[in-house]
């Protein structure tokens, strides 16, 4: 595996007092002969290989995987490691480029999922972008960046399919020009977008290609589980169920999230100016720092006085602001791939047009929030020392 630069922005340690559980890991050791650890790179650009077919695990990538592999459209395969896959998912890419003899390059995103939900929260449909940019942009651009003119990226997306949304891919054949915000100078290639689902059904069963463990048992690909097109109370439910130790892992990371930005809202509650201070202070590195490890820097009394706050009195606090649950939106992934179909062909659009769709919350999600506000009113009643701020002002900001 490629393993990209990690973004330095992680908060300070004693900041998160939940105990991390550990990723679980993949049972495939990298395969011999046909994985890389490293790109090459041809000195002068002189019969360097820059085609690349993207390939996630799911149904579409396959069939795309297979039909450039087998056409010699592509050099090698790419598959975008965004550090929140089920790990059966890198063991079925794997097996299937062993299986084919397909080069085979591994790229991991340079963001954590609780280094991103830390900063942003949990994506939700309108924030899916930039988690796109994060979890999978980033190693498109350091490909990129290893070669010597523009490459190409052939993409398994469809109009009519949900993953149609990662990109904002509008025709088979699409320039994109890393001056113009691009994550890289070259051409996108799409030879499924006016494809059918029954379409790659059939190409499936025409080569006898084997279907992808982790979408016969969760009806998706298991690239990626930041869930921002994810309905917990059905995705959640089924990963749980079929995938429980990497299910606990997910909860952990979202506890800790819920911890921390916790401990941020009561930074913002009792000391707004110390906050408005803090972000001034903030915005003169890049990246930015987290908004914590700036308090710790240049206001460490009241950073003590956060981070000693009990931990569960901080996860409550987190709980009250919907991005803090992983897999927070309304609608599931079938009800946004309808809900994309109809209303235009890009992400941009659908977010501009749709509205309550973008903003909408699971149930259980609303009913948490519920929840995690009577707690802490009643924590606020029992422990008032006449400074706390109230219920109230909680949640009107």
């Amino acid at each position: 595996m490629i393993q990209v630069p990690t973004y330095d922005i992680a908060p300070p340690d004693e900041a998160v007092r939940t105990d991390a559980i550990p990723k679980p890991d993949p049972e495939s050791d990298p395969i011999d002969i046909w994985e890389s650890n490293r790109i090459l790179e041809v000195p002068n650009g002189t019969g360097e290989k820059d085609r690349a077919v993207l390939f996630s695990g799911g149904d579409d990538s396959l069939a795309l995987t297979h039909m450039a592999m087998s056409n010699g459209w592509a050099d090698f395969v790419i598959h975008l490691d965004t550090n929140s896959s089920i790990p059966e998912n890198l063991d079925y890419v794997r097996a299937i480029c062993e299986q084919y003899q397909w080069p085979l390059l591994i790229i991991s995103s340079p963001m954590p999922l609780d280094t991103f939900a830390y900063r942003y929260g949990f994506p939700g449909a309108s924030c899916h972008r930039m988690a796109f940019q994060l979890f999978k942009g980033r190693q498109l651009g350091y490909f990129y960046r290893k070669k010597h003119g523009d490459v190409k990226f052939f993409s398994g997306v469809r109009k009519l399919e949900s993953d149609r949304r990662l990109e904002n891919i509008e025709a088979e054949v699409q320039y994109e020009d890393a001056s113009e915000s691009g994550n890289f100078t070259g051409w996108w290639v799409s030879p499924l977008i006016d494809k059918s689902g029954k379409w790659v059904q059939e190409y499936h069963e025409q080569h006898d290609l084997p279907r992808n463990p982790v979408s016969k048992k969760i009806h998706r690909s298991g690239d990626c589980q930041c869930l921002a097109f994810g309905k917990r109370t059905e995705e959640l439910i089924m990963i749980e169920a079929e995938y429980p130790e990497f299910a606990k892992w997910l909860f952990n990371v979202e506890r800790r999230v819920q911890e921390y930005r916790g401990r941020v809202y009561q930074l913002e509650d009792e000391y707004p100016d110390v906050t408005k201070q803090m972000q001034e202070e903030r915005e003169k590195t890049r990246p930015y720092p987290m908004k914590l490890t700036v308090l710790k820097e240049h206001f460490h009394n009241i950073y003590e006085e956060i981070v000693a706050t009990p931990t569960d009195e901080a996860i409550l606090r987190g709980r009250m602001e919907n991005t803090s649950y992983i897999g927070h939106g309304g609608m599931s992934s079938r009800e946004l791939r309808d809900l994309t179909t109809s209303a235009d062909t890009n992400q941009k659009t659908l977010c501009q047009t749709c509205g309550d769709a973008c903003t909408t919350l699971a149930t259980s999600v609303e009913r948490d929030i519920e929840q995690a506000a009577s707690e802490l009113s009643s924590e606020s009643t029992n422990n008032s020392n006449g400074t706390q701020t109230t219920l109230g002002e909680i949640v009107a900001q």
